[in-house]
């Protein structure tokens, strides 16, 4: 070897040396990928994340399995992340609860979402509806908040849990319109189950979640959140419109542990923001109803600071707490 190759031989060694990442971002992932999800098998996020561990296993060459890991509102899931490598082969379907509303509902959260997470990649965000069971009787939501008017503490409402998006958003309901009601929460697919039976004939609920059940007429939606109708449900009507200022977020994104190499989030992050853009990927994404959020790791930081700054607040005033 010559004076120059050596001197070249060096040059690039010593990059190398000072671009561990760089290498590390092209030899991911060198093993299985587990997509960890905080709900039940079955359930509208558990399709979605099976449908993205589908597309991320065909591009990275390596399996991506799903495991749920369902209970405490994430908190169980998300502990399981932090017990892993920091290295992007454990990967967290989160949901706006876990990362925006659990630090103000949990007097000792086991974990900081801005400290001990990193975010990955946004995905998508899904409108609220507000349904009935058929035997509650009401066809118009303003029929239903004159009878809880009527009957204040009587009637009973599903969420998928205690803090849970679907919790918060009918206790931003029942304060928006001036209305009491019981409140029981569920784990998976009961919430629904228990819906349509009547025991708990109301609930809010991602659309993807109950929309099955309207055709069949076992389920009545009366109001959605967003600016505007759905395509979907052309008759019914927005909160806004009904005059009630009711938006709930209803998004999900990646994230890993901190300390993932900056390398591996924006591999993660591109290869994610490509599936976003697979026109099967995004039919998808269409049949329960989600629109897709592509952006850079740091449009999750920005989501979470976004509604913990508005449901904080919330949260406090109705003394929600685990």
């Amino acid at each position: 070897m010559d004076r120059r190759q050596l001197l070249a031989w060096a040059a690039g060694t010593a990059v190398a040396m000072t671009l561990p990442g760089i290498v590390q971002a092209q030899t991911f992932p060198s093993k299985p990928v587990r997509l960890v999800v905080p709900q039940a098998g079955g359930t509208g996020n558990d399709v979605l994340a099976r449908a993205l561990a589908e597309k991320l296993a065909q591009a990275w060459k390596q399996p991506v399995v799903v495991e749920n890991k369902p209970g405490a509102n994430g908190t169980l899931a998300i502990g399981y992340v932090l017990g892993q490598p920091a290295d992007g082969h454990t990967l967290f379907f989160a949901g706006v609860s876990n990362l925006a509303f659990n630090p103000f509902l949990y007097p000792k959260l086991p974990y900081n979402p801005t400290r001990n997470l990193t975010g990955v990649a946004m995905l998508a965000n899904s409108p609220f509806v507000f349904v009935t069971a058929p035997s509650l009787n009401v066809s118009t939501f303003q029929d239903f908040v004159r009878m809880a008017k009527a009957r204040p503490g009587e009637i009973s409402f599903a969420s998928g849990g205690i803090g849970n998006s679907t919790h918060l958003a009918m206790e931003l309901v029942a304060e928006r319109t001036g209305i009491r009601m019981q409140h029981v929460p569920f784990n998976g697919t009961g919430g629904s189950t228990s819906l349509m039976s009547g025991q708990t004939p109301v609930m809010m609920n991602v659309i993807a979640g109950v929309q099955p059940f309207f055709a069949s007429k076992k389920l009545v939606p009366l109001a959605v959140t967003g600016d505007k109708r759905l395509p979907a449900l052309p008759s019914v009507p927005t909160f806004k419109e009904l005059g009630y200022d009711v938006q709930v977020p209803g998004w999900y994104a990646i994230v890993a542990r901190a300390g993932t190499p900056a390398s591996v989030v924006q591999k993660v992050n591109a290869d994610i923001n490509q599936v976003l853009d697979d026109p099967g990927f995004r039919e998808k994404l269409g049949y329960q109803f989600l629109d897709p959020i592509k952006g850079p790791p740091t449009e999750v930081e920005r989501y979470m600071k976004r509604d913990a700054d508005a449901w904080g607040p919330i949260i406090r005033r109705l003394n929600i707490s685990l």
